[in-house]
């Protein structure tokens, strides 16, 4: 490792400002400056269901009041309150932008801002975590590039946008690996303490990744002679300081349980490194055994793998020849520990279902205990995410370390290497673009004159079932005309807290009581089922895409 402070380089800010810049220019030439637009809302909707979530969570969020916890939304789940953790919303963007919500428009977004920033930090925090392994800070700024436009990243922007914060786990390695030049251990307790709120006020899932970097870290400073009170300041730093943050945020809220179905099956397949999936088109794409699979992707990408291609051959001509090698030796402690965390990482996310392609190889069920705990975070596939930039940080630094007496060899090598990896990932950057810079108009069926005029005055949605079908059209209708509703589509299930409720609404119907304020809900065929008992209620109705509307007479 070199020193960071080596007087013959550029600064680490202006290193890490150029990586930001370059993160920046990745992002507009992917996404375009439309995103940046405030008020440009459409794109939000010409996309996959989760990122509507995320924007109405949002927009539900900024309208209800302030309450304690402070990342409480009552007018999606009515009269629950859920936690803006479990929209996606970005809860740290949410709470910082709903202080200023009375003087934003209506249709205001920050996940454009969200965006360019991830890329920004990105690019800036991995160009100094690889100045700890390089010598020279053009190779720096070309690897730098490799972590923005990562597979984790591209596939995860906009889709399940926070999780694209991937630099968070990027930081946590940096901080690892600049442990021995950080004099001051209070800065090292608080930089745990920072990454654990980061993780809470972004995405809860990278609590887990920069978990087992810490656990690296405390495992490389005992065996570096560190006394104990020091790991141990660290993990309590980290541990309080996300368990407030989760508590101030609300995620406890109201007997909310973090768990949720379906460990095993939001896994990663063995062939994730290799697998281009709709990332890369140089590669053969390979099957996997699930659909959900897809949640534990990392393919590192043609031009990654290529570095390893090159590093592998020259580590056989080096042994060839006799020549010693000097640096990055696995039997030194960072590099056995960064093995260990690769395996961990890798099997934390491939297990208990491990498959190959769309083989099953072995289901290893885990204990009942464990699995409740892991299925807090049942989408382990996930955790791939630290050996992928392990690797990646590998591939980049054995291969100046190949060259590390060729530097422009070195720097053409990382650049040629640079080329093919946009080239592999190029149409999933042209699709991004094309759906980015499409004009889309949301128009909702709540709008069309007859039903408008039906549901005009009134100020709740009873939805008298469980789906999440017109949840979220009802909910944006909601936000512009101040209207709540029980039920949406959250990241963790409601149902029992949502058919508790809607028994308590039967129950009133049966009692003749129609709320005056409200605009029932059915669905067409639970109304066909019991039509008898509706038509008896002193309710008008109106049936329309597919459901019943009933409202007080």
């Amino acid at each position: 490792m070199f020193d960071p402070a080596d007087s013959k380089r550029i600064s680490p800010a202006l290193l890490f400002t150029l990586c930001a810049i370059a993160g920046a220019l990745c992002f507009v030439g992917i996404y375009s400056f439309r995103v940046l637009d405030f008020t440009n809302t459409g794109w939000l909707f010409n996309n996959d269901h989760d990122l509507r979530q995320h924007y109405l969570g949002w927009c539900a969020f900024r309208r209800d009041p302030w309450t304690f916890p402070i990342g409480l939304i009552e007018s999606l789940s009515y009269p629950d309150s859920m936690s803006v953790i479990y929209t996606d919303s970005i809860p740290l963007f949410a709470v910082i932008f709903k202080l200023f919500a009375p003087y934003l428009p209506v249709d205001f977004q920050y996940f454009g801002l969200f965006g360019i920033i991830c890329f920004m930090l990105m690019g800036g925090i991995s160009g100094i975590l690889l100045r700890r392994f390089i010598a020279d800070d053009i190779q720096c700024m070309i690897g730098s590039v490799f972590y923005v436009i990562s597979s984790g990243v591209i596939h995860r922007m906009y889709y399940h946008t926070a999780l694209a914060a991937q630099w968070i786990v990027v930081l946590a390695l940096a901080v690892w690996v600049y442990d021995g030049v950080i004099s001051s251990n209070v800065r090292k307790v608080v930089y745990w303490g920072l990454i654990s709120f980061l993780c809470v006020v972004i995405h809860s899932y990278f609590l887990p990744m920069t978990g087992m970097i810490l656990a690296a870290l405390m495992i490389t400073q005992f065996f570096n002679g560190k006394k104990v009170l020091l790991p141990l300041a660290e993990f309590a730093s980290f541990c309080a300081v996300g368990l407030i943050s989760l508590y101030v945020l609300g995620a406890f809220y109201g007997g909310t349980s973090p768990s949720g179905p379906g460990l095993g099956t939001f896994v990663s397949n063995l062939n994730t490194f290799i697998n281009p999936w709709e990332i890369g088109q140089l590669l053969p794409r390979l099957p996997l055994l699930y659909d959900f699979q897809y949640e534990g992707m990392a393919y590192l990408g043609a031009g990654i793998l290529l570095l390893y291609a090159i590093v592998a051959a020259g580590l056989v001509i080096r042994r060839a020849r006799g020549i010693p090698e000097e640096a990055f030796h696995t039997r030194k402690v960072y590099g056995r520990v960064s093995a260990a965390l690769v395996l961990v990482s890798f099997f934390a996310a491939v297990l208990p279902t491990i498959s190959y392609n769309d083989i099953k190889i072995k289901m290893i069920p885990y204990p009942r205990m464990v699995e409740k705990v892991l299925s807090v975070f049942r989408s382990n596939g996930r955790l791939i995410w630290p050996a992928m930039y392990i690797l990646i940080t590998a591939a980049i630094a054995f291969t100046a370390y190949t060259f590390r007496h060729y530097r422009q060899i070195a720097i053409i090598t990382l650049a040629a290497a640079l080329v093919i990896q946009i080239c592999d990932m190029s149409r999933a950057f042209a699709l991004r673009y094309e759906l980015y810079t499409t004009d889309f108009t949301l128009n909702l069926f709540w709008d069309e004159p007859e039903i408008s005029s039906f549901i005009d005055g009134k100020s709740e949605f009873i939805f008298l079932y469980p789906e999440n079908d017109i949840t979220m059209s009802s909910a944006y209708y909601g936000y512009l005309h101040g209207m709540r509703q029980n039920n949406f589509y959250f990241a963790r299930d409601i149902d029992e807290k949502v058919l508790r409720q809607i028994d308590h609404y039967y129950s009133e119907l049966m009692g003749g009581n129609v709320r005056e304020t409200a605009v029932y809900v059915i669905k067409e065929e639970d109304y066909e089922i019991n039509r008898q008992f509706y038509d008896r209620l002193p309710v008008d109705i109106m049936e329309c895409f597919g459901h019943v509307l009933l409202k007080a007479r």
